[in-house]
Order: C-alpha cells, then sequence, then structure tokens
C-alpha cells in the first residue's frame, strides 16, 4: 500500500503542499540566518587591515603595560611614553609658520592640523623628536591628517593627536593619510571644561 500513495496524487495532494511551505520556511530562515551573519561580521570588521591603528591614549598605555609584562625590552615601553606625555621635555612648538622651541635637542613637537603642510620646510631641530602632538579643535576637526608631514623625523615613534571635540578611533582613522608603519598613534578628547 506504501508504493501506492506515492502515485496515487488524490491522497498525496496535502503532501505535495506542505513540503514546498516547509522548504519557503527553512529557506527563509536560512537568509535570515546568513543576512544576521554577514552583519555581524561588517560591525566586527568596520575597519580594514589597511586602516590605521589608533587608540585612545590610556588604553595605548594600558597595552604597552601589557606587552612589557610578556615581550622583550626591546619594545616600545610603557613608562617612555608616560615620560614623553606628562614630563616636561625639550620642546617645539610650530605653529602658523613659527618656530618656538624651548630647551635643547627638543623630544616633542606640539602643532595643529593648518601647521603640517609646513612641517618638512620649517627650520627646526628634527633628529630628537620622539613624540608630535597634534590638536584638533572645531574648525579643523573635518580636516585629514598627513602622516608624510613627519617624514623627515628620523626618530620619531609617536604621534599623539590632542582634540577639543569629541572623537572615535575609527573618525580619526578615516581622516588619517599616508599612515607610516614606525609611528603609533594615540589620542586624547580634553575640551578643557575642567571647572564644570
Amino acid at each position: 500500500m506504501i508504493p501506492n500513495q506515492l502515485f496515487n496524487q488524490p491522497d498525496n495532494v496535502l503532501l505535495l503542499r506542505k513540503t514546498p511551505i516547509l522548504m519557503m520556511k527553512k529557506l527563509l530562515f536560512l537568509l535570515v540566518f546568513a543576512f544576521y551573519c554577514a552583519n555581524i561580521s561588517a560591525q566586527i570588521g568596520l575597519s580594514s587591515p589597511d586602516a590605521p591603528k589608533i587608540m585612545e591614549v590610556g588604553a595605548f598605555i594600558s597595552s604597552l603595560r601589557n606587552s612589557d609584562q610578556i615581550l622583550t625590552a626591546s619594545n616600545p615601553n610603557a613608562k617612555q611614553v608616560e615620560n614623553l606625555l606628562y614630563k616636561v621635555q625639550p620642546s617645539v612648538y610650530f605653529y602658523a609658520g613659527v618656530v618656538k622651541t624651548y630647551g635643547e635637542k627638543p623630544k616633542s613637537l606640539f602643532t595643529d592640523i593648518p601647521s603640517l603642510s609646513g612641517l618638512n620646510n620649517a627650520n627646526m631641530l628634527k633628529n630628537n623628536i620622539e613624540i608630535v602632538t597634534v590638536k584638533i579643535n572645531s574648525a579643523t576637526a573635518n580636516s585629514t591628517i598627513d602622516l608624510a608631514a613627519f617624514s623627515s623625523f628620523k626618530n620619531l615613534k609617536y604621534v599623539y593627536i590632542l582634540s577639543s571635540v569629541d572623537v572615535t578611533e575609527q573618525s580619526l582613522a578615516s581622516k588619517i593619510i599616508q599612515m607610516d608603519d614606525r609611528l603609533s598613534v594615540f589620542y586624547k578628547v580634553d575640551r578643557g571644561d575642567k571647572n564644570q
């Protein structure tokens, strides 16, 4: 009797109706699942492998501390970065084409985005600079940061972006062009509203 059920159309009509509906449900579920997975992987991989790696300054120093514990002393040192950031260093200030040098053999350079294009032509001591602080304000928040401006700085290791407007790692990564692998880029948002 079972073989007759396969060929007997009137008895098998209900079975034929359920199969396409069941298959459509399975296909719909599979498509929803595939789009969900694609969406998750797109969110995880927002930054392409070519995008510059930018971290908030606290996270950057923490990652250096962790690597200091795991790796050898030849790697960047968290203490060295903290000293460059928070201790008084011989410094150069370069704003609107004007160079002001304080101390001998400066290790720090302070500048802003509009001044970057004039850095290579500026008459300053570049060989000892290890960290550059680039200031961003509301007028320059949408400008690009061309790291090729630092190509003549032989000992430069760090680019510190100090922003007075809200920025994220992703927004900064989209503004940085001509990333140099020898440079570590990190940032801090400092609105200067500490009295509130």
